[in-house]
């Protein structure tokens, strides 16, 4: 098993790669892992919104060689739409803190902040996207992922 502080030390340089829309960083005894997942306004008719989606997969490595996974996932919504004559206004937040396994496919007529891109757009989420390779990096180190009962 590879000692605590060099998977630690290692992880980003074996975690971030140009590929990947996620990123990579340490602190104390975690490797966390942030996505900003979707960052657009969309369009409908008579209506625009504007939704941010993050999600966060923390791993904390224990000094029995296992580790523990936390999913964070937060999201922001506001929009506007004009319906029968009354302007409507509305926002809203969301956030989870615990496990989660989420897929998600989001498309629409907007503009991705992130790329700049107008038209019709489309997001793409996938929690083991983020779970696999941090978990195979661990495996792959010696660590283990504990079980039912820790």
């Amino acid at each position: 098993m590879v000692d605590k502080q060099k998977v630690l030390a290692d992880a980003p340089a074996a975690l971030n790669r140009p590929d990947r829309p996620w990123s990579v960083t340490v602190q104390g005894d975690s490797i966390i892992a942030q996505w900003k997942w979707m960052d657009a306004a969309f369009f409908g008719s008579g209506a625009v919104s504007d939704e941010q989606r993050e999600y966060a997969f923390i791993v904390t490595l224990m000094d029995n060689g296992k580790w523990h996974e936390t999913d964070k996932t937060a999201g922001e919504s506001s929009g506007m739409s004009f319906d029968g004559g009354s302007l409507h206004m509305g926002m809203s937040s969301q956030q989870f803190i615990g496990k989660r396994v989420e897929k998600s496919i989001t498309f629409g007529f907007g503009k991705n902040k992130q790329t700049e891109e107008t038209g019709v757009i489309g997001f793409n989420f996938d929690t083991s996207a983020v779970k696999k390779p941090i978990r195979e990096y661990l495996e792959g180190c010696g660590w283990k992922k504990p079980g039912l009962f820790g």
